[in-house]
């Protein structure tokens, strides 16, 4: 299983990048440019959050242009290896996401001579984290039952998903407060530990899900 899975993670990464590589090192690139354009610190880090969770549709995309789907249905790898695998992939490119995020915040920060604090940066990854565990685990399940064509509406739920949580952070009055970045506290190591943890478990409650919904799908 774990070998099936580290092939078919690999494999899926591969096609993503060599069929949709506009739709995956374009908005890597949307990061940096919102970084410049809106110079607020952690943009680039609440940017890559947008991308990595707007991004799960992707490669439910590309199964369908190139008919991967249904070469899914015949492979040795199984059903269970292939929607692991997927949520695998999803990950990676979170991280990188947030990775390019927490790189151009740095640059951009540096170059306006900026002070940020690693407590302001832990915090934003810890908020877009969140966001990425939620739109991630509520879409998959949708598009591996579905396929992309009659799953796309799910694409706009990480928008609101988004927006929900901007709106909520506003409300904390972090934002647009005479505080700096400088002034954050760091989460603590419960709060830090308590939000992946729960984020770990939506994950695998919804690869669960996904893997049920799957194996009843007609390929």
């Amino acid at each position: 299983m774990s070998t099936a899975l580290a092939r078919f993670t690999r494999f899926d990464l591969t096609t993503i990048a060599l069929t949709q590589p506009l739709r995956v090192l374009l908005p890597l690139g949307f990061i940096v440019v919102f970084s410049v354009v809106f110079p607020v610190p952690g943009t680039g880090i609440v940017m890559g959050a947008a991308i990595a969770a707007v991004s799960a549709s992707v490669p439910f995309q590309a199964d369908e242009r190139g008919r991967l789907d249904t070469l899914y249905g015949i492979a040795p790898v199984g059903r269970t290896a292939v929607v692991l695998g997927r949520y695998v992939s999803m990950v990676v490119y979170a991280v990188v996401a947030l990775g390019v995020g927490v790189a151009a915040t740095l640059a951009v920060a540096a170059v306006r001579q900026q002070d940020v604090a690693w407590p302001f940066l832990a915090t934003m990854l810890l908020v877009g984290a969140g966001a990425v565990f939620v739109a991630v685990a509520v879409q998959l399940p949708w598009f591996f039952a579905l396929g992309y064509t009659r799953g796309r509406p799910m694409v706009y739920i990480p928008i609101a998903v988004i927006a929900v949580g901007a709106f909520l952070v506003g409300q904390t009055g972090l934002v647009g407060s005479s505080g700096s970045p400088a002034d954050f506290a760091a989460p603590s190591g419960a709060v830090a530990a308590t939000v992946l943890g729960i984020g770990v478990v939506l994950l695998a409650a919804s690869a669960a899900l996904a893997v049920r919904l799957y194996r009843r799908r007609q390929l």
